[in-house]
């Protein structure tokens, strides 16, 4: 008797599709650091699969390692613990659609916050290690009982007794369309500007997102340095404006009352330039013995006469004690 090759076993084969998901994370990943990089409606695409798509995909490939199975079925349907390639594709796009707003969740209670680079980098640590997990998960499976991206029968249940996936899949393609759409507007016209602040390491002199001023002296001055990004469909002009406030209240009705400029300045960046500039802050001397807050106002274009936190295009503050004996930290 001549058996038939069993086909699919393969290293290769097994793990395609996970390595094609990996390929548009980085590649995408890759596309927002290089600006320069013009791939047109390549770049829509790429954006519109990371993020509906390959997040959601690589969970489900480690929840689900093992393929559809014949043996598998009874009376025409699935045993649990199986789906087809049809509806791994609908599982990948819900989980994509709960995962990216949780993830943004997370972020907004940690030190990054939530920022164009920190939601793609999260996106993109998520999906390499599910896509390590599903790869780890996957092989401890017997070869012929692992999962392959069936080519040759992917769609096959729109014939089955399975209409419901069908529907999905179909609304799929639909969502894919209006996310395309989405993203093709924002990458023509609205986009963001990042404005961050940073410190420079005392050891390595490096500059980072961390260990910031907590104690000036009103007549000593501390170093701070302000990050732009232009991510903007064009060449922009900023005016950055450094200001000590003190705030009274609490919670909704904690309001500033009094202001304190410190410092200024004025750039211009192309798309995709980055800007990064040291300021010499120094507390008033009214404010010693208070604790204020120290808050980096961005503008666009003209700055108004009155400059408030409302009307500024970004704004990033730090809190500042001022002893009042001189001293500080």
């Amino acid at each position: 008797m001549v058996r038939g090759r069993r086909r699919g076993t393969g290293a290769v084969s097994t793990l395609l599709d996970l390595a094609v998901v990996c390929g548009i994370a980085l590649a995408t990943y890759g596309a927002w650091l290089l600006p320069e990089l013009r791939l047109g409606p390549g770049r829509i695409l790429l954006g519109a699969a990371f993020v509906l798509l390959a997040p959601g995909y690589a969970v489900t490939a480690a929840l689900f390692p093992r393929r559809e199975s014949t043996l598998s079925r009874t009376g025409g349907r699935l045993a649990p613990g199986h789906l087809t390639g049809l509806e791994r594709v609908v599982y990948a796009v819900g989980l994509s659609i709960v995962t990216v707003p949780l993830l943004a969740l997370f972020l907004n209670f940690t030190q990054w916050g939530i920022t164009s680079q920190s939601v793609r980098l999260a996106l993109l640590s998520l999906v390499l290690v599910a896509t390590g997990m599903a790869t780890v998960r996957r092989l401890r499976v017997p070869p012929n009982e692992r999962f392959r991206l069936p080519l040759g029968n992917a769609f096959s249940g729109l014939t089955s007794t399975r209409p419901a996936t069908a529907v999905i899949a179909v609304l799929f393609v639909l969502s894919l369309a209006v996310a395309g759409s989405a993203l093709a507007t924002v990458d023509s016209g609205q986009q963001l500007t990042e404005f961050y602040l940073l410190s420079q390491d005392e050891e390595t002199g490096e500059l980072v997102a961390d260990d910031y001023p907590e104690a000036i002296s009103p007549r000593g001055s501390a170093p701070i340095f302000v990050g732009i990004e232009n991510r903007e469909a064009g060449s922009t002009e900023y005016t950055v404006l450094a200001e000590f406030h003190r705030v009274n209240g609490t919670g909704d009705d904690r309001a500033v009352t009094t202001r304190w400029r410190t410092a200024s300045y004025e750039t211009q960046l192309g798309v995709g330039e980055t800007n990064t500039t040291r300021l010499s802050v120094s507390p008033p001397e009214d404010g010693a013995g208070e604790r204020l807050r120290l808050t980096l106002l961005l503008y666009t274009g003209s700055t108004p006469e009155n400059p408030r936190i409302d009307d500024a295009y970004r704004t990033v503050h730090i809190w500042v004690d001022v002893p009042a004996d001189g001293g500080a930290l």
